[in-house]
């Protein structure tokens, strides 16, 4: 007969416990009485009930605690991601999703430890920000909806919580099935160029960062009702709502700051440029596309975690960006104009944004049978898409090797020019992906010429060279159509009774056989002030000098820019009032 050692066994003592059922969390304390049992005393009801689901960390290292509950109203469950930092310091938080909290203090204290250390151990990873996580593995829309590869070999999906903006979460709700899209929407984008670079920007967002790109966007500009806010809201309608996501450019820098975060990886719509305060779109459109909050104080010193986020912005207006911004004297420069080319809306086929109506009768129809579409039937064809990325690893790699083939349909370029071309790219290779996978309804190959076709109708506007460029050539030849032939330039040699103005700008010196080759001798300060103005002194000595307009002086011991002449100093020397290509024309 086997003997069992006692002393093997530890002695069971009972301990204090919560308990979290359909009624609440309540806490089971123990008492003892004077002969030593102990006996548990009955349940302290603390709150509704809070299930303690896992425990999460964000990108910064701050810690919470993951709970789920039962709206009390619509008796759905709702999981949401609780900061340990305010457990036992507010409430607010858990009273604003309908928890009942007891009031008294004890029970209050009771409540924070519960929530602080009982519960499973599961990790969650916890994002402020749509887009990306998990290291690829999992997409978060705005909504707070989580799209997660399904996992391999053994491994769980990843566990994501979104605990970022949810106010617009209803917006991406999706209504109708992807049929019902590519039937009343989809389909409008064979043959319509427009069309594919809207609905292709909004499907290519996933794919920038994935793929290691810049954001950026186009402008679609052109007359007035022509369809560009049809284009809009088909793109919006890959995401969701239109009428509830699209915004207008009367907004802060800071507000779409915060909508572009809570839009990472996502497609952001800004619609009718000509609404906004034009000193405030140049500066709106590069924080937004820069994607990088600014440097804030922290409230306990140090400063607040910078924020960073990538989005495709798709903009329109009756104007191009630099027209609307220059005829309000207001800065546009070349790496703003890369970021947000600005792209004809007319198809040039007499219909606006449309190259054929489809069976309609007039583009105004269709274009309400595209908005009436896209408010019925919106939300899924991103979804599907992201879905794609997610379940198939060889997407990306496919989505990149698309790019290249439509790279090679291109001219050669370089600079701001190329760094637009490889976004018309992006766009084609994202449509040209979803075809193939039938996300778009549409056959293979329907897609890229259009892109092509709206490539071209920018590169016919802005030609193919650097834009910062023809920037610095555009600058010089204004300054010289205004002031060549004024009383700015004194003529060379001066005579006894010339005067100087105050205005100097420098010296015209006559050519008699050829008077347009005459020589303009130009002061320092007036060539670095009016002439090259934010571009760089070299940069511009050196297009200039390029298009054989500003003269080089080249001496025994080195080539400089600036020419001696006799009593004035040295000074920047151009010949002809205008490039000599443009002379010739």
């Amino acid at each position: 007969m086997n003997t069992v050692n006692l002393a093997e066994f530890e002695a069971v003592s009972l301990k204090p416990y919560y308990e979290c059922n359909k009624h609440g969390v309540y806490y089971i304390a123990l008492e003892t009485d004077k002969d030593g049992n102990t006996t548990e005393k009955p349940p302290l009801r603390l709150s509704d009930p809070i299930h303690l689901i896992g425990h999460g960390t964000d990108t910064a290292g701050n810690h919470y605690r993951v709970i789920e509950w039962q709206d009390s109203i619509t008796r759905q469950q709702h999981t949401a991601a609780l900061p340990m930092a305010e457990i036992g310091q507010s409430w607010a938080k858990l009273q604003g999703m309908g928890i009942a909290i007891l009031a008294s203090k004890r029970k209050r204290e009771l409540l924070a430890d519960y929530l602080q250390t009982d519960g499973v151990q599961t990790h969650y990873t916890i994002t402020g920000q749509a887009g990306w996580c998990a290291k690829g593995s999992a997409y978060v829309l705005p909504s707070g909806q989580v799209l997660s590869t399904k996992g391999s070999k053994g491994k769980d999906a990843p566990k994501v919580i979104y605990n970022g903006d949810k106010s617009q979460a209803s917006a991406y709700r999706a209504r109708g099935t992807l049929s019902e899209w590519q039937q009343h929407i989809g389909k409008y984008m064979a043959g319509n160029s427009r069309l594919c670079l809207a609905i292709g920007t909004a499907l290519a967002a996933p794919l920038v960062s994935l793929l290691g790109l810049e954001a950026g966007g186009f402008h679609l500009f052109g007359d007035s009702r022509d369809g560009k806010s049809t284009a809009a809201r088909a793109a919006l309608s890959v995401w969701g709502s239109p009428s509830d996501l699209m915004l207008s450019w009367t907004g802060t820098g800071h507000g779409f700051a915060n909508v572009a975060n809570a839009r990472n990886d996502g497609l952001m719509v800004l619609d009718e440029i000509g609404q906004a305060q034009p000193r405030h779109v140049s500066q709106t459109a590069y924080s937004v596309i820069n994607g990088v909050s600014k440097i804030q104080g922290a409230k306990d010193g140090g400063n607040r975690d910078i924020t960073r986020w990538r989005v495709l912005l798709l903009s329109t207006g009756e104007k191009s960006l630099d027209g609307f911004l220059q005829a309000a004297q207001a800065d546009w420069n070349a790496g703003q104009a890369a970021r947000l080319p600005s792209v004809p809306s007319n198809a040039g086929k007499g219909l606006g944004i449309f190259d054929t109506l489809h069976g309609h009768e007039k583009g105004s129809t269709l274009s309400e049978a595209i908005t009436s579409a896209a408010n019925a039937y919106h939300g899924s064809a991103g979804v599907a898409f992201v879905r794609l990325l997610l379940d198939n690893p060889k997407a990306a790699q496919e989505a990149s090797q698309l790019m290249a083939d439509f790279m090679t349909t291109l001219p050669d370029m370089d600079g701001q020019a190329r760094t637009v071309a490889t976004r018309f790219a992006l766009v084609a290779a994202a449509l040209e992906l979803a075809a193939r996978h039938g996300i778009l309804g549409l056959s293979a190959g329907v897609c890229m010429p259009a892109i092509k076709q709206c490539f071209d109708a920018w590169i016919d506007r802005t030609g193919a060279g650097k834009f910062e460029d023809r920037k610095i050539l555009e600058q010089a030849i204004d300054f010289m159509q205004q002031f060549a032939y004024s009383h700015r330039f004194v003529t060379y040699p001066t005579g006894t009774g010339d005067r100087t103005p105050n205005d100097l700008a420098g010296y015209r010196k006559l050519n008699e056989k050829t008077p347009e080759h005459d020589s303009f001798y130009i002061l320092p300060s007036v060539f670095v002030t009016e002439i090259c103005k934010d571009f760089d002194k070299a940069k511009v000595c050196e297009v200039l000098s390029l298009v054989n307009w500003l003269q080089k002086c080249v001496t025994a011991d080195k080539t400089r820019y600036q020419h001696q002449l006799k009593g004035k100093g040295r000074l920047f020397l151009m010949l002809g009032a205008l490039p000599p290509d443009e002379l010739q024309e």
